[in-house]
Order: C-alpha cells, then structure tokens, then sequence
C-alpha cells in the first residue's frame, strides 16, 4: 500500500514567496509582476512588500493567486559587532545583525501590522502607542520579544518564515532561539547571486536537529527588487516553492501550505521537479524529472543516493534507525529540488 507524502492526484502550482514592488522599494508595479511571473509559468506570489501588508486580491484571475503578505524586519543587536576583529566606527546598518521574517496571511484580505504595535516591532518601527521612555525599553532586543512577535502573528492567522539568514548575519544563537517559525528560506535567489551563500539548507538541518523545530518546512523565494538597469530580472524566477492543492484558490493554497503539500526548487531557466513521493512497502520512492543524483537525507548518520545519467526514479529502504528524513532531487544544472522534511514514524 503506498503512503503518499505528496498528494497524488492534484494540480501543481509553481510560486514565488519573497517579492519587492513600487510599494516598497521595487522597481515593478504589482501589476507588473504578475504579467513578468505569469510569463514565466507562476501561478502564485505573494508580495511581501517591506513593512507593509497590502491584500492585492484586485489581481487574482483563474490563473494567478496574490498571497496576502509582508516582510518584517527586526535589529537582533542593541550594538554594532566587531568584523573580522575590527570595531566598527559607526552605527550602520550593515554592521549590524537582524531578523527578516515574511508574514502569510491565513486571510486574504487581512491589512495593516497594528496587531503587532506593543511588541518590539512596533518599537522599532515607530509606532508604539507608548511613552518614548517605554517605546526605548520596548525596542532594545531579546529573543522572548521576537518570539512574542512570533507568537502574535501565528495568533493573528500567519505563516511566519524566517529569511535569508546569511544575508542578515544571523548566528547560531540567533535561528536556534526562535520558536513557532513555519518555514525556513533556504534559497534567496537574489542574493545568493552576489554572495554564494544563501543557499542554506544546512541551517535547515541545524534547526531540524536541535529537536525544537520537527514541524519546521522549507521554501525557496527570488527575493525580487529588479532595480538592475542593465537585466531587470536578473534576481528573478530562481527560487520556486510548489504547492499541490485541487485548485487555485485562497483556501486550496492557504490548506496545502497547512498540510505541508509542497516542495521547492532552484533554478532559472529549468528547475527539477518532484513528481511523486510516497513510502511503499517500508521504502521510500521518489519519481522526479530528469536528475542527475536523488538524496535521502536523514537526522542520524543515514543518508543514501541514487545516481545515474537521466535518473527518473529512486528507491530508499527504511530502516528501524531512520526518524526524520526529506528528499533533494539535483538536476546536471546543479539545480535542486527539495522535500519537507518527514517522520518516519507517521507513515509506518
């Protein structure tokens, strides 16, 4: 009897989850992105415009869905750190560690961040009702404050990722210490092209590790600005997350991304993808695209690979060691696809 960890028998939606427009500090109109993503096969962004939650439902047609989203951003240190050794010699930004979280709202048309205004974020962000005296208490940071911003967004009805930990010089103290996160980013498109290091599916692992985070999932997302003169889309159409879900509607997607009926893949120009995933007879399958290698992943010292040239199909027995797992599919491009990580346990 096959056990599916992927739903079978569902439409498969390509989405970008990380997106900048004119309302923030983009170059395109929202407009404009849905025409150049539909272009390019997406069916799904969610605009996460910089400290703004804007319902862009006006959008939304029997092929395109807008997520109700927002990036948050948060300061993690009360002072500069040292680089490389050296004390900084000033306050800048680019000195110092941050959170950047995206929001996905549960409903699409929820608007404005006021739910979050006596928390360290509507310190920080200047519209705490407060005192000045209790809005300077309120923003200097600890990680109980975040968690409650955390916390108050999974109330509200959100989806809460934490983003492109690389660029945002995020220690291990840093994710390790946050609790009620949906998801890890573990490509930004866009800045993994000027750093090489946003792909970060290590941390991931980190994280899934540390026993806290089981229930943690996984996307892939442009981060989009197209500010670039010269190729307007050069950070565009490089992280996608695939979502199964019956049709294109709010509350199919909005279920899908509950149930964890969804996986993500890197690339431009072509992306892996994952067709079917189940557990039959204690092993696991995977039929995928055309791949050069199929990674079984898992959280003790067990990994297995299949590999050959044009590789469609793998199999990875289970063994009563196995706990956790997920599955990465690379193409010859290098290109990867990634599973949400699984309990063995919950399929056997």
């Amino acid at each position: 009897m096959k056990k599916y960890l992927l739903p079978p028998n569902v439409n498969w939606y390509r989405a970008n989850f990380h997106c900048h427009t004119t309302e923030s500090d983009g170059h395109f109109t929202p407009e404009q992105v849905k025409e150049a993503y539909k272009a390019q096969g997406y069916s799904i962004v969610a605009y996460t415009d910089h400290e703004k939650l804007l319902p862009h439902q006006d959008l939304n047609d029997e092929n395109f869905l807008a997520l109700t989203s927002s990036e948050l951003s948060l300061m993690v240190d009360n002072d500069p750190i040292p680089v490389l050794g050296n004390e900084p010699t000033d306050r800048n930004w680019t000195h110092r560690r941050t959170y950047h979280m995206n929001i996905f709202s549960k409903d699409p048309n929820a608007s404005g961040l006021d739910f979050l205004k006596n928390t360290i974020y509507g310190a920080q962000r200047g519209f705490f009702p407060g005192s000045e005296q209790e809005c300077k208490e309120l923003a200097e940071f600890s990680y109980e404050k975040v968690n409650e911003v955390i916390a108050k967004c999974n109330a509200a009805g959100f989806f809460v990722q934490l983003n492109h930990p690389f660029w945002s010089m995020n220690i291990r103290e840093d994710y390790m210490a946050l609790k009620g996160l949906w998801s890890l980013e573990i490509l930004n498109y866009a800045t993994q092209l000027i750093t090489l290091s946003e792909y970060c599916p290590f941390i991931y692992d980190d994280m899934l590790r540390s026993g806290e985070n089981k229930s943690l999932r996984c996307t892939m997302g442009d981060d989009n600005h197209n500010r670039r003169e010269e190729d307007r889309f050069r950070g565009s159409f490089g992280g996608s997350t695939i979502i199964g879900a019956k049709e294109l509607t709010y509350e199919a997607i909005i279920d899908a991304l509950e149930k964890g009926h969804f996986y993500c893949s890197s690339g431009a120009k072509t992306h892996p993808e994952i067709h079917a995933l189940y557990i039959e007879d204690g092993v696991v399958k995977v039929d995928c695209s055309p791949a050069s290698d199929v990674f079984f992943i898992g959280y003790t010292r067990r990994f297995q690979n299949a590999y050959g040239e044009n590789l469609t199909h793998a199999e990875f027995p289970l063994t009563d060691s196995d706990t956790y797992f997920h599955i990465i599919v690379r193409d010859k491009f290098d290109n990867r696809a990634h599973s949400q990580t699984y309990n063995v346990k919950d399929f056997l």
